[in-house]
């Protein structure tokens, strides 16, 4: 009878007969988590923050790995092609799951069917920034000089398929101002610019150009949120400025492949939840300048994420925003 059992289990391991057993040990080995943009933006602030308690909460190593490139198209299409094992997660946000999918005619995946959230971890207003020397330091002044000296100002962004690029182009189309776009491959290299002097304007989420203001290297025009933010109560919003088409807020989750098994999914689901309460993780993301989200079930997650699409995809289109 031994034998015969052994046999028999010999036989279930060699057909792949036994998913209960691979689905406990998951994860086994350590997670990478791809920030599809360059280091100190806000996909990289949020996803190291998460990181650590993300690691203890699955009993295993979450490594953050960068890679930038066509705004946020290369490292999201990294995680598309990864095993769907969830051993390849994604921080996923406006730009990457949102902007790409109605940017591109022909798009090169379909974030709405090929993802899955696992939830929101945190949300952020974006700032409109101007280099410390521009002799306009206020909205009304740049409006006003844009309006007599057609580009002769130019404004940034970290790439394109970005919040930054769907803002900068929201602002120029609200205002009519005649300032030249200029392209970047991160937010990081935009500083260097924007610090030595080379670029007039910079909008970037508010926690990646927080110590900048805090410094007085450069000068805070506006926030894109709903309600000043508490950290700068004196900037107003973009809706105060005259400027509603550019309210914005940003906001950063953690997905996976919508092929990844559905065990490994619900193991997923149970440590976001719990890192979201860890206390730890919040004060890093309020220091940080980050509002924590709570944890919300799947359907939840997937009914914001579509409205957010539905909203922003009909906003791109209307502004005639495209990258092919």
């Amino acid at each position: 009878m031994k034998k015969a059992v052994a046999i028999l289990l010999a036989a279930c391991v060699g057909l792949g007969f036994l998913p209960v057993v691979n689905a406990q040990s998951y994860p086994s080995k350590p997670v990478t988590l791809i920030v599809a943009t360059g280091p100190g933006g806000g996909f990289d602030l949020v996803a190291r923050r998460l990181e650590k308690a993300l690691s203890k909460n699955l009993g295993q190593s979450v490594v953050v790995v960068n890679r930038p490139g066509s705004g946020s198209l290369v490292g999201t299409l990294a995680a598309l092609n990864a095993p769907a094992d969830g051993y390849t997660l994604l921080m996923g946000g406006l730009s990457n799951i949102v902007f790409n999918g109605s940017m591109y005619k022909k798009r090169p995946y379909d974030p709405m069917a090929d993802f899955v959230g696992i939830g929101i971890v945190a949300q952020t207003p974006y700032v409109m920034l101007a280099r410390k020397d521009l002799p306009e330091s206020d909205l009304a002044g740049v409006r006003k000089y844009a309006r007599a000296n057609p580009g002769k100002l130019n404004i940034a962004n970290a790439g394109s398929g970005t919040g930054q690029q769907v803002l900068a182009a929201a602002f120029l189309k609200e205002t009519g101002a005649d300032i030249v776009q200029v392209p970047y491959q991160a937010a990081q290299a935009v500083y260097t610019d924007l610090l030595g002097g080379r670029v007039d304007l910079f909008v970037d989420s508010l926690p990646s150009a927080r110590r900048f203001i805090e410094s007085q290297q450069v000068h805070a025009l506006f926030t894109t949120g709903a309600r000043r933010d508490a950290l700068f109560p004196n900037l107003p919003t973009a809706r105060e400025s005259g400027l509603p088409g550019s309210e914005m807020t940003s906001w950063f989750g953690l997905f996976a492949s919508a092929k990844t098994p559905s065990d490994v999914l619900a193991r997923l689901h149970k440590a976001l939840e719990a890192s979201l309460k860890d206390e730890e993780l919040r004060s890093q993301l309020e220091a940080g300048g980050f509002q924590p989200v709570p944890y919300v079930p799947a359907a939840e997650t997937a009914k914001y994420v579509a409205s957010e699409y539905q909203k922003w995809t009909q906003v791109i289109r209307s502004a005639g925003i495209t990258l092919d």
